[in-house]
């Protein structure tokens, strides 16, 4: 059994059947098959029960898993770390954010890649539980999120706060001719939040901050991508309040955005990445770049 076959079952387990991983790794099903029975056989012991229909990873089918994982990212982190030896920048950059935060590095991002033009970059998309996610499965490098996280588990650099503002359809522009509104104003519309699928974020700050005014909001959706809460205020179907940076230029003339007139918390974006992870080349030079320009904390050696 070598770290091709160990590949293989992780992938198997991921996929939840062996049709599907056979065609994430490109193969045919029988040969696929073929090698989880030659695993079973060498272990001596089933890793995954299939009966028809009926599919399920034994609690030494997982043992295997979770090791061979911690295998994989070990040695995967090793020949990074020896192909660097050179200083070259190279290799692919794997970065996750939230669509809070992506606007915040676009600028930063295209400068990268003049610098360091043999970057392939990478990135995913989701809300901070899923980022999370993604750094402890090893399939991003950085995430930029927005803080709370867990800080026993993660190196991280805090960028400038981002204020929150109102966003409206460009349609109901005239209501508001100042350019503000006030939490009053915003309660008597129907609302739309971003929200975690776990923890504490958006949600809880708007919400918690009508709460201070004794104000009761209307809120008719919660959802943890921005995008598609700007999809639906531009149809007309509410308000939301987002951090500023949240509405990147690519909605052009579709909303109006109002400054809130009652004080509101800045929004805390931060990059992160694993303290239990060798950070590439590439990384380390991108974690520079933004530190800095607008960061707060130094870079860990």
């Amino acid at each position: 059994m070598d770290m091709k076959h160990l590949h293989y079952f992780c992938v198997i387990v991921e996929d939840g059947q062996i049709t599907k991983a056979a065609r994430t790794l490109n193969m045919a099903q029988p040969p696929l098959s073929q090698q989880l029975k030659n695993m079973e056989d060498e272990l001596g012991v089933k890793l995954i029960y299939r009966e028809g229909k009926k599919w399920e990873v034994t609690e030494a089918g997982y043992t295997l898993y979770t090791r061979a994982k911690r295998l994989l990212a070990e040695m995967e982190d090793t020949c990074r770390e020896i192909g660097e030896f050179e200083n070259k920048v190279t290799g692919t950059l794997a970065i996750g954010t939230s669509s809070a935060c992506m606007s915040l590095i676009t600028e930063q991002l295209s400068r990268f890649h003049q610098d360091y033009p043999e970057v392939y970059i990478k990135i995913g998309h989701g809300d901070t539980h899923h980022l999370e996610e993604l750094l402890h499965q090893n399939k991003v490098d950085l995430a930029l999120l927005l803080l709370p996280v867990d800080d026993k588990s993660y190196h991280s650099i805090e960028l400038e706060g981002v204020s929150f503002v109102a966003v409206l359809p460009s349609e109901w522009a005239d209501r508001h001719p100042s350019g503000e509104i006030t939490l009053q104003e915003a309660a008597n519309y129907d609302l739309l939040l971003g929200r975690r699928t776990e923890g504490h974020g958006l949600y809880e700050t708007v919400i918690r901050k009508f709460q201070e005014h004794h104000l009761v909001p209307r809120v008719v959706l919660d959802c943890p991508e921005i995008s598609t809460i700007l999809s639906l205020v531009s149809t007309g179907m509410g308000i939301t309040i987002i951090p500023d940076a949240g509405l990147g230029q690519e909605y052009g003339d579709r909303f109006r955005t109002l400054s809130i007139k009652e004080p509101f918390p800045f929004t805390r974006p931060a990059v992160v990445w694993r303290k239990d992870r060798y950070l590439s080349n590439a990384a380390r030079k991108l974690v520079e770049l933004l530190q800095a320009e607008n960061t707060k904390k130094t870079v860990p050696e």
